[in-house]
């Protein structure tokens, strides 16, 4: 059954200090054991003078740390967009990275390092057939096609042709090459007030686009919503409030099945001003 976000599984504390925007999060099970772990990006700031990544685990409540390293990556700032997902089929998995602007190309590029590296090594660096782009952009990865192969979700949130949000997908199969699909969406243009994530939510084999609207709500919490991914994103699964209340930038969100049962399930993030002191994880399902 899907989950509708209104129960809470887990809220804790992390062994993570407090974070701010130079952290980008993502969820995967890094270690196989069925629990989803906490990856933390920290892109600047760095005691390597690289882009590092640690991951907490997951069935240690996000007590304790599985990774802790350096990457291959530069530092990097606000034009960079990160996701986790399985590359290469490998089971572990892989660092996508997108560069939206000031690239070599002169187009959004796409770089994939590989976890059985522990991100030393690339499997992947190529230019899109996608300009570059803005903070009116947002990327996700996950196979739209069932073709084993991690697709690229780009999300334009507003300046639309459509006067929508839009969805475009780029085929990983084509290294990113080919476009396919690219559409508006029955959701109006949005803004930083929106975060999106891409997950199967009802389980029908598409992924759906998860929408979350974090303040100026009219439930007076943050709000999620799900567009179906089978209906080419222009049919609504879910729209609904949840127990977590409005929430701002110093919020992050990600999606996960945290235990084997199927359910999409919503991690939020909340990296400063927390009652513990620590970077703070609540999942809620």
């Amino acid at each position: 059954m899907a989950a509708n976000f209104q129960n809470y599984l887990l809220q804790t504390g992390t062994a993570l200090h407090e974070t701010d925007d130079t952290f980008a999060f993502a969820l995967a099970d890094w270690n196989g054991d069925g629990r989803p772990d906490l990856f933390n990006i920290k892109k600047s700031n760095t005691g390597t003078g690289m882009t590092e990544v640690s991951i907490l685990s997951g069935a240690s409540g996000f007590q304790e740390y599985l990774l802790q390293t350096a990457t291959d990556l530069h530092q990097t700032d606000h034009t960079f967009v990160f996701a986790v997902a399985d590359w290469n089929n490998d089971g572990w998995p892989d660092l996508f990275i997108i560069k939206k602007s000031n690239t070599g190309t002169g187009s959004t590029e796409v770089s994939i390092l590989s976890g059985a590296s522990n991100f030393q090594r690339y499997l992947l660096q190529t230019g899109t057939p996608l300009h570059q782009t803005d903070d009116t952009f947002t990327f996700a990865v996950a196979d739209y096609t069932g073709d084993g192969k991690p697709d690229l979700f780009i999300i334009k949130k507003s300046g639309t042709g459509t006067g929508r949000t839009e969805v475009s997908i780029l085929s990983g199969a084509s290294n990113y090459q080919e476009y396919l699909l690219q559409t508006g969406t029955p959701l109006h243009q949005t803004d930083a007030n929106f975060d999106f994530a891409v997950a199967d939510w009802n389980g029908d084999g598409w992924p759906d686009l998860i929408v979350i609207k974090k303040s100026h709500t009219g439930t007076g919490s943050t709000e999620v919503s799900v567009l179906s991914g089978a209906s080419n994103f222009q049919q609504y699964l879910l729209q609904t409030g949840t127990p977590q209340h409005e929430t701002d930038h110093k919020f992050a969100f990600a999606v996960a099945a945290w235990d084997r049962q199927g359910n999409t399930d919503l991690a939020v993030i909340k990296k400063n001003q927390t009652g513990t002191g620590r970077t703070e994880i609540s999942i809620m399902r």
